[in-house]
């Protein structure tokens, strides 16, 4: 019997001390128990009859989830790369985020936005935007400058959303179940002490699968688009020359200390050196007589 692919699911057992008088308590604790393993086992067992895309209904209280309404599982990303004038970059970098922030309707949102105008001028946009506009924006992106490249990366969720709807729904009937016990067990205090903090547990599992849930269907619901903005045919005529005199002072400071630098390791080879050449001038003299 297969197990679910990587959702785990670990929940301490419950253990209940009651008396004589609350014995029936007791054994409604370990039949809800009983039932709950059951139905994490044949969850288990009936994965590979789901279809690929499929995504059961989950309806829980404070843990909603809505799956994705173009019933899509891949999270796309693209990468446009463009060559821009090195005097219009700014200007050009400003124009596509305000072309992003004035798009509501696609729910386009910026999430990084680098732009550099030093020795080595660039710009980076990453947004994240409805799929419908994408193709919208990289046009208006595209007649900015140059395109030099442009990819589109995708990623199939299937099984993570799949796995994390198997969770939520199983968590979502364990909390079930623990209310309904926690209500028939309020007369003892230590049986409702010990489910209350089963509960506390339970939900909190069950807000970290929703945000998860929740993060999933954003994925597959909008695309990451990031856009580069780069400086390399059209780079400015003149910028070497001022870049060559702006560093001109640091350049000679760096040649004086290499030419310092230079002698220090020459001079000791000269006790060695110059000994030498007057032994070979005396023998070559002597040689010659």
């Amino acid at each position: 019997m297969p197990l679910l692919g990587s959702a785990k699911f670990e929940f301490p057992p419950v253990s209940f001390d009651v008396n004589r008088s609350a014995g029936r308590n007791s054994l409604i604790v370990w039949a809800l128990l009983v039932t709950f393993f059951t139905v994490v086992a044949a969850s288990a067992c009936s994965r590979n009859d789901t279809p690929r895309g499929g995504m059961p209904a989950v309806m829980l209280s404070k843990a909603p989830h809505v799956a994705p309404e173009h019933g899509s599982t891949l999270s796309r990303e693209h990468s446009v790369a463009i060559d821009v004038p090195e005097t219009e970059l700014e200007t050009r970098f400003r124009s596509v985020a305000d072309h992003c922030m004035a798009d509501s309707a696609h729910h386009c949102t910026i999430l990084q936005s680098d732009l550099s105008t030093g020795q080595y001028p660039s710009g980076l946009i990453k947004l994240r935007i409805d799929p419908t506009a994408v193709e919208d924006l990289v046009t208006f992106a595209a007649g900015l400058g140059k395109v030099e490249h442009r990819s589109t990366t995708a990623e199939d969720l299937a099984d993570a959303i799949q796995d994390t709807q198997s969770r939520l729904e199983m968590l979502g009937n364990y909390r079930k179940e623990l209310l309904a016990l926690q209500a028939k067990a309020a007369t003892n205090v230590d049986a409702a002490i010990k489910i209350a903090s089963e509960l506390s547990t339970v939900q909190s599992n069950l807000e970290r699968a929703a945000g998860e849930a929740a993060y999933q269907t954003k994925r597959v619901t909008t695309d990451i688009v990031t856009i580069s903005f780069a400086v390399a045919e059209q780079r400015a005529f003149w910028r070497p020359v001022r870049e060559a005199f702006r560093d001109f002072s640091g350049n000679l400071s760096n040649g004086v200390s290499q030419a310092i630098t230079a002698v220090a390791y020459i001079v000791p080879w000269l006790f060695v050196v110059v000994p030498g050449l007057y032994l070979v001038r005396f023998l070559w003299r002597r040689r010659g007589r």
